[in-house]
């Protein structure tokens, strides 16, 4: 946009004297144009007086003297054109403030919410899954034979999910304990939700007995919107400059921060605004110690209450109590009309797998999980996402891996390869590959938007991949649960993938 020079100085001019038009000299017009012509053409405004044969030509120009300019007709129209010019120049300005000040404090708010002492968990650039669609994937390539030699199969992406049925947290390299990626699915939201009384034992009571409430475990499948709520894992880091074993995040052992859209700005009205106008998302941030000892919890006024997920009931500690007024507004984004809450695992009271996982007498121990569906770990073959996803129906929704929420993402093996896999190791450890991963509507959801799609991926996964007797002929599959041999372990991307047994799988029930 060009903004004429002598234009403004026009309009400055008559506003300061209204109806007093003062003469302008034609030696400030001609020192003007000499000035516009030493400046390089890129940086030039235009400063010319406007034209005869434009929207000017109303104007009659007198003498008056020498170098006297003055206007006798369309002052009114000219000084309308001048305020204007002065209006738009002010808004730039103060949009410019604004954004100015916006960045100021979201800098400050996000200085102020890094927990000291700590660092944050997840790649700093660009995702390992960034080209997952590219055509290379979609054909698998012939496994190594000689161990030690370079791979074909490996390890593409690796993820955790703090906050169970919340975006995930992208590693290069993790730890694997006996619940599977250590931080996964330790946090869940749940909502209480009433259980039909037990019926009265005599028909001569007459008094109704009192309801029964439970707190249940809710997912995307219910609230899609989750998908948006982001999670921040903050470990301590003693290279931090702000490292004490004192401060209250590495006592903690660390921070988890949740982030979701703010739907209110009571507090921050103007900044939300802006950021709106720029295209920007406000968010509100919870801020909640990762594993604290359970009596400064109790202490706080946390609880120890029993949390249902799927046909288990375990305790594990609510942290509601402490996070009230910040789970109003969460709820209400998410759309949870019932009262809601978070928990967190109980390491104590972490739930035993069996059904297909191996036993104790096997492995050494008994797998166990936090807040994870069913067993420890989740692989996924990317081949085989590309291979469902070349077959949703037109106009679907490019399919994702990350809409399956696995651990592990895999690159090499032919699509569906795993289906029969036993036992694997990947890189210099061993799992179990226990089960087919039986699929919900949850891979509907689309990950970055929280949009559930009413048909795909189902529909097709239904229509060819319903290949496990024990899941039944209406349950497809996709992926494969594993226990880790060993109850802690290390895992990074590019990690070799090498088949140690192969075999038939049958789907148990819960």
């Amino acid at each position: 946009m060009q903004i004429s020079l002598y234009r403004l100085l026009f309009a400055f001019k008559q506003l300061s004297t209204l109806n007093n038009p003062t003469p302008i000299p034609h030696s400030q017009v001609h020192k003007a144009s000499s000035i516009q012509s030493r400046i390089p053409s890129c940086f030039q405004l235009n400063i010319l007086p406007p034209k005869r044969n434009t929207k000017f030509t109303s104007l009659a120009i007198q003498t008056f003297g020498k170098d006297q300019l003055k206007v006798e007709r369309g002052q009114s129209q000219f000084k309308g054109e001048a305020a204007m010019d002065f209006f738009l120049v002010y808004c730039i300005c103060f949009i410019l403030a604004l954004a100015l000040a916006f960045y100021h404090l979201t800098n400050t708010i996000t200085k102020h919410s890094r927990p000291q002492g700590c660092r944050k968990l997840g790649l700093g650039i660009r995702s390992n899954l960034a080209d997952e669609h590219q055509q290379k994937y979609t054909q698998g390539v012939p496994q190594s034979k000689e161990r030690g030699s370079e791979s074909t199969w490996t390890v593409k992406s690796l993820w955790i999910y703090p906050v169970k049925s919340c975006k995930g947290v992208e590693l290069t390299q993790g730890t694997i304990v006996s619940t599977g990626m250590e931080y996964d699915r330790q946090f869940s939201f749940a909502q209480l939700k009433e259980v039909k009384s037990p019926a009265s034992a005599s028909l001569d009571v007459p008094e109704p007995e009192e309801p029964i409430y439970k707190w249940e475990f809710i997912t995307q499948r219910t609230f899609p919107l989750l998908a948006t709520v982001k999670t921040e894992v903050w470990i301590p880091d003693p290279s931090s400059p702000t490292y004490s074993s004192k401060k209250p995040a590495v006592q903690s052992c660390g921070m988890i921060i949740i982030r979701y859209p703010r739907e209110k700005s009571s507090r921050y009205g103007m900044a939300a605004l802006i950021a709106r106008v720029l295209g920007k998302k406000w968010e509100k941030s919870i801020v909640i110690p990762m594993n604290p000892p359970l009596e400064k919890l109790l202490l706080q006024g946390c609880t120890m209450e029993q949390m249902t997920i799927w046909k288990d009931s375990p305790k594990a500690i609510n942290f509601g109590p402490i996070i009230t007024e910040e789970l109003k507004e969460l709820k209400e984004y998410l759309k949870v009309k019932n009262p809601m809450t978070l928990f967190r695992v109980a390491e104590k009271h972490q739930r035993e797998v069996y059904r297909c996982a191996p036993r104790k007498l096997e492995f050494g121990y008994q797998p166990v999980v936090g807040f994870a569906d069913a067993y420890p770990l989740h692989i996924m073959n990317l081949a085989s996402v590309l291979d469902v996803g070349g077959k949703l129906d037109e106009g679907a929704p490019t399919l994702s891996a990350l809409q399956f929420r696995s651990n592990i993402i895999i690159t090499g093996p032919p699509a569906f390869t795993e289906d029969d896999w036993k036992r694997i190791r990947i890189g210099d450890s061993v799992y179990h590959v226990s089960c087919r991963t039986v699929r919900c509507l949850l891979p509907n959801v689309d990950q970055s938007t929280g949009i559930k799609h009413d048909r795909e991926p189902n529909k097709t996964l239904r229509s060819f991949r319903c290949i496990d007797e024990g899941a039944g002929k209406f349950l497809a599959c996709l992926g494969m649960q594993m226990v880790p041999a060993l109850e802690e372990s290390k895992i990074k991307v590019g990690d070799a993938i090498e088949v140690l047994e192969t075999g038939e799988h049958y789907y148990l029930k819960q």
